[in-house]
């Protein structure tokens, strides 16, 4: 008789296997098949199914989402660390950046150069699993020319907080859990946490008030229900913790918080915070130069954090902002690492100033053919995985093979193509339209 199984879907970690459930069902243990092991909240998970399943019923779902995925040529993140060829040394140098804030308390910075369709996403992907994994707090961000812009740092943000995770005692945690447990650091000195761990220590998490709270500090608008003295939302009391500036010149203030949250992951022994930008040549798409100025000096901002450039520990004049307090960059050390990706930009003479800052990069140039072949090969399985019927004999790959590769695409391209050519032979049962 099979054994039962619950398999569930995580939208980072992938597919495993339900072992135990804690708090009335609503924490599940789940082993993944990556090989991790953890307590994951059940709002988190897709319940693929509760029957008998074999193995090969697993391969298939993770073999269809990989083809699913490659016809708009990306790979799923739960598969990043599966489907990645030739890139063992730009591997190596990314991990190290991870290594030396783990074993050193330092932070560093590294530029990840590519054209579009090169991989630089999907090492960001690889990066943030193996971050993960190591026991940081890691949070990934995609830079968009409207919503998620760091000339508006409080948009930035608020993205950042929304995609924080972190992996602690066999379990996924979030911004909130962090905060939660550093309402037992002693935080006084500083501005802003100085004065908001201790409101968080003692609100009722069960209260609506609470609710809204959270949604103020992950730089959601409340304006609408908490903003004045008789609304039956707001904080007692919270008049006293700094608002959360919607000013493009409030650079110093979210690099301060940023700190903050570095050195109190540091704290909490998750050695500290890596941030992982991606599609940061955005920031030079802005219609307004102003616009651009101010996100460049955000980001020179952050990188300088990185390094716990002394001159931002200090308060300067020239620091005012909207009549606002200045603050400083960084909160006593900061614990944070930054890697960023990007396509190279070399008509702008600024935007080359910031990427000068990066003292690790590297530029992600096609693969070699034998990295091709071998990607070509597991692609060629997969898809016979999801289709059983499909099948190709040795000249027929080999045509395909070669044809892609005479076209000198990107690994995006070269993949969709691939993929397009099995779609169009399993229709067709013929090579003649394709390959002529």
């Amino acid at each position: 008789m099979e054994k039962k199984k619950v398999l569930v879907s995580h939208p980072v970690f992938g597919e495993g296997e339900v072992i135990a459930s804690r708090l009335n069902g609503e924490e599940l243990y789940v082993h993944f098949y990556s090989g991790l092991r953890l307590w994951v909240l059940r709002k988190r998970l897709m319940f693929i199914s509760s029957f008998s399943l074999l193995e090969k019923k697993f391969d298939l779902l993770k073999a269809k989402r990989i083809c699913e995925a490659l016809r708009m040529g990306i790979v799923p993140r739960q598969d990043c660390e599966d489907f990645t060829f030739g890139r063992e040394e730009e591997i190596e140098k990314l991990k190290r950046i991870v290594k030396k804030l783990k074993e050193e308390g330092k932070g560093d910075t590294f530029l990840i150069e590519g054209e579009y369709g090169s991989g630089k996403t999907h090492l960001l992907e690889y990066l943030y699993h193996y971050a993960l994994k190591s026991g940081l707090c890691v949070s990934k961000i995609t830079l968009t020319q409207n919503e998620v812009s760091p000339h508006r740092p409080k948009r930035f943000w608020k993205e950042l907080v929304f995609n924080l995770r972190f992996l602690k005692d066999e379990k996924e945690y979030g911004f909130r859990d962090l905060l939660r447990m550093a309402t037992n650091l002693a935080l006084y000195d500083n501005i802003f946490f100085g004065r908001l761990l201790p409101k968080l220590k003692n609100i009722d998490e069960a209260s609506l008030k609470s609710e809204v709270l959270w949604q103020w500090l992950e730089g959601e608008s409340t304006k609408e229900y908490a903003c004045y003295l008789t609304d039956k939302f707001r904080i007692k009391g919270g008049v006293k913790i700094p608002a959360l500036y919607d000013f493009s010149t409030a650079s110093d203030f979210y690099c301060y918080l940023i700190s903050s949250l570095s050195y109190i992951a540091q704290k909490l022994n998750l050695y500290g915070l890596l941030l992982l930008i991606d599609e940061a040549e955005t920031v030079a798409h802005l219609w307004r130069f102003q616009d651009f100025l101010k996100g460049l000096n955000f980001l020179s901002g952050l990188i300088r954090v990185c390094y716990n450039d002394p001159e931002l520990k200090k308060i300067s004049s020239e620091m005012i902002h909207n009549r606002m307090r200045p603050t400083p960059y960084i909160y006593k050390d900061a614990y944070l690492s930054l890697v960023m990706a990007t396509t190279p930009l070399s008509y702008n003479y600024e935007y080359l100033r910031l990427t000068n800052l990066f003292k690790n990069r590297l530029t992600l140039d096609n693969l070699k053919e034998k990295d091709l072949y071998e990607c070509f090969c597991t692609l060629y399985n997969i898809y016979q995985t999801s289709y059983p019927n499909f099948s190709l004999n040795e000249d027929e790959k080999r045509r395909i093979f070669l044809k892609g590769v005479s076209q000198n695409l990107g690994i995006r391209d070269f993949l969709k193509f691939v993929i397009e050519v099995f779609d169009i032979y399993r229709h067709s049962n013929s090579l003649v339209f394709i390959l002529k």
